[in-house]
């Protein structure tokens, strides 16, 4: 296969292997695993029934759970699309899909309106123009697609409330509110954005919004068959759909909902945002959030395109050295023209020309003679089980600040008799998070029994022993004995064997070898070491590991994570806690 890519600054790079465990003695089994547990109990105290089980099918692809209340063909079909998708993408953007992802769920709102519960707080809107949200947090997060929604009305309030009570009763269909004929949604396209941006939001350091909007809108339109796959290219801005081309012929043009158009048809005839407002928008915006029929995503998408594409590629470099100079500088107009040689207004009157004429160079990826490109494995559905339900929704829940919604949403199933150890660590974080360390201990025990894959719980779990053993050190001058050492160590131990990693299971191994009795070897610090590779920006972690091989007598080691962290420190008083290390180490011979 022949691969054309220019964007090899942008490879997000697979994190190192794990190590081999050198826990040793530090690491010895669970001082509490066969102790008996009695699980909380949750009282309903007042008349009212527990909602009724929701019908939701259940599946598993790479990387991703999958709740849908969609029909089971509906999702099949969505669900297929994406992994066709997905793969695609992995061909033209090695190494794109990280090794160590978050773990995602993707939740395919159909009927009953359920979309909106998901809206985080603040977000809700009357008219919002979205379709699809990512809710995202340091070890879960979760994409969520409005299948059920096909138009959507802007202009009004009324308007999009009437389109989306129409939408509902056709799942398939498309529906119009009012009499603004509105906007029209693809759940398949409002997909492949959210996945992009998901993707690229958690690259550190993070990219400017306007650049995540851009890339993710030229995804949208990429173009896959069996045997190539187009990126860049972008439609005739003259074309127009089937359904609008009928309306045209009967006489009755304007009635047809609005079209997700590629930049050069969305932009031909509206007013360009100044280029400071266009940088101004933040990943949390309103213009970003709510992207459906806005300016500022297809203007994002023109200046990125024209960045990466235009005038056969020759804008290239000077599009690298402006996203790079912004890891460290803000967007100011004196940047701007430094890179592009070009002030804002004079980039206006380049976009604007470039709306009109495209003149561009596309990438991608062509199969050899007589080959394919490969296929997506078949994609199995089940029934949900209520505890699956109830932990994916409340995990969603909770990311969308709906704390109350994300309880019952959990807490129902368990009343029921749900058990799966998944549910049992989803609630002990949620109680965790309210602050009832008794009744998150009792859940977080019987998950880590339970051995749940939840690397957070197990986090939790060890804080919480951490916090007894700083209460109550066993040991003269406040240290943990052994017994106490083993308690704290053997859950971050396991939680450093899931996915994702988390800085903050190596900052605590550190912290308790820190105030423990016994010393740990050499071989024992390869573990903070591993820390180190997956959060090389992370200061609190390379400056416990540097100490700790002071501690052991690792001078060597030591100066170079003390020069690492003055390299990535950002606070002033970060950096003199590295020089003061640094000034307590032997002189160099």
């Amino acid at each position: 296969m022949n691969l054309s890519w220019p964007w090899r600054f942008l490879r997000l790079v697979a994190a190192a292997g794990w190590l081999a465990a050198h826990g040793g003695s530090l690491a010895a089994q669970d001082v509490s695993k066969d102790k008996p547990l009695e699980l909380p109990t949750y009282t309903v105290t007042d008349s009212r029934e527990l909602p009724p089980p929701e019908p939701w099918f259940y599946g598993r692809i790479p990387g991703f759970e999958v709740l849908s209340n969609a029909s089971e063909k509906s999702t099949k079909r969505l669900v297929g699309d994406f992994q066709r998708f997905f793969l695609a993408l992995s061909l033209v953007w090695p190494g794109v899909q990280q090794k160590t992802a978050v773990p995602t769920s993707l939740i395919i709102c159909g009927r009953g309106g359920k979309f909106d519960t998901f809206i985080p707080t603040g977000q809700q809107r009357p008219n919002r123009a979205m379709a699809s949200l990512t809710l995202r947090a340091a070890e879960q997060s979760a994409i969520v697609i409005d299948f059920q929604t096909k138009v959507l009305n802007l202009s009004t309030s009324e308007g999009a409330t009437a389109a989306a009570s129409t939408a509902a009763a056709a799942e398939d269909g498309v529906s119009l509110g009012g009499g603004d004929p509105g906007f029209q949604v693809d759940a398949y396209r409002q997909l492949y954005r959210e996945y992009i941006r998901f993707l690229l939001g958690g690259v550190e350091p993070r990219g400017p919004a306007w650049f995540e909007e851009g890339v993710a809108q030229i995804f949208m339109a990429m173009e896959v068959t069996n045997t190539t796959i187009i990126v860049g290219k972008v439609e005739n801005p003259n074309t127009i759909s089937a359904e609008q081309g009928a309306l045209n012929d009967a006489g009755i043009s304007g009635t047809a909902p609005a079209e997700d158009r590629d930049f050069n048809a969305a932009l031909a005839k509206r007013r360009l945002l100044g280029m400071d407002e266009l940088f101004a928008v933040t990943h949390d915006a309103p213009e970003a959030n709510n992207a459906l029929g806005g300016t500022w995503a297809k203007q994002a998408y023109a200046f990125v395109h024209w960045g990466l594409y235009g005038d056969q590629g020759k804008h290239q470099k000077a599009f690298i050295t402006f996203l790079r100079r912004l890891d460290r500088e803000p967007a100011t107009e004196a940047l701007f023209k430094e890179c592009f040689k070009q002030s804002y207004q004079d980039m206006l009157f380049t976009i604007r020309g470039y709306v009109e004429f495209t003149n561009y160079k596309i990438a991608g990826v062509q199969a050899g003679k007589g080959e394919k490109l490969p296929t997506p494995p078949p994609f199995e559905l089940r029934e949900a089980t209520e505890g699956e339900v109830g932990r994916i929704k409340g995990d969603a829940l909770r990311l969308a600040g709906h704390v109350a919604a994300a309880r019952t949403a959990m807490t129902t199933p368990y009343i029921r008799g749900e058990r799966d150890p998944q549910l049992l660590a989803a609630i002990g974080l949620l109680e965790r998070a309210a602050n009832d360390d008794g009744r998150a201990r009792k859940f977080l025990e019987a998950a880590a029994q339970a051995k749940a894959a939840r690397p957070r719980a197990y986090l939790e779990l060890a804080k919480m022993r951490f916090a007894e053993a700083v209460a109550k050190p066993a040991e003269t001058q406040a240290r943990f004995s052994a017994e106490q050492t083993v308690a704290v160590l053997t859950p971050l131990f396991t939680a450093r064997t899931q996915t994702p990693p988390l800085a903050e299971v190596y900052e605590l191994i550190a912290e308790a070898w820190a105030r423990s009795i016994i010393t740990p070897g050499a071989d024992h610090l390869g573990v903070l070491d591993e820390g180190v590779r997956f959060f090389p920006r992370t200061t609190a972690l390379v400056y416990a590991t540097a100490a700790q091989k002071v501690r052991v007598g690792l001078v060597a080691d030591a100066r170079s994570l003390i020069d690492l962290g003055l390299r990535v420190a950002t606070e002033a008083e970060t950096r003199r806690k590295f020089e003061r290390l640094q000034a307590s180490l032997p002189a160099a011979k």
